[in-house]
Formats: structure tokens, C-alpha cells, sequence
């Protein structure tokens, strides 16, 4: 059975533990076929900084795939370095 995202998008606020850090990861479907997930540098009430210009963003065509994406960006962002991660995922 497939899981059915909600309309307006999934997120999560996220603190990074070694750095102390916020963060917000966000899905959102943008076509039929394709979802963004996205990392944004947050401020102590977990509001974006840059909503224009994400610290990561990866595109997917499936969303078991995104949900997935989400998923482990979100746990892994909590005990793993912001920047160790988001360059993993850039290459």
C-alpha cells in the first residue's frame, strides 16, 4: 500500500546535537512525479532563514523514495555534522 503524502508537504524541525543547530527539513511534491526534500538553516523558533536558498536540496520521483529521504536526512541531521552530511549528499 502505498503512503499518501499530505497535500501541503511533510517537515520536521530538527536540532543537531553536536553543533546545536536548527534545523528545518521539508518535502514537498512538485509534479506528478517529483518531490523535493530540503534543508534549511533555522533560527531558535525553527523559522527558515533563507527559504530561497536551502543548505541542501535533492530531487525524487517516487514518494516512497522521498518519505524515505526525508526520513533519514531528519534522523541523521539530529547526531551527525551539518556539514559532513550535506556535502555526502552533494556528491
Amino acid at each position: 500500500m502505498a503512503r499518501v503524502l499530505n497535500p501541503k508537504g511533510l517537515f520536521n524541525k530538527v536540532k543537531n546535537l553536536p553543533t546545536r543547530q536548527r534545523f528545518v527539513v521539508s518535502t514537498i511534491r512538485k509534479g506528478d512525479d517529483l518531490f523535493e526534500t530540503a534543508v534549511f538553516a533555522a533560527t531558535f523558533f525553527f523559522v527558515p532563514r533563507h527559504l530561497s536558498k536551502p543548505d541542501l536540496a535533492m530531487e525524487t520521483h517516487s514518494q516512497d523514495e522521498a518519505w524515505d529521504l526525508h526520513h533519514e536526512i531528519a534522523a541523521r541531521l539530529t547526531r551527525e555534522y551539518p556539514a559532513k552530511l550535506f556535502q555526502e549528499y552533494r556528491s
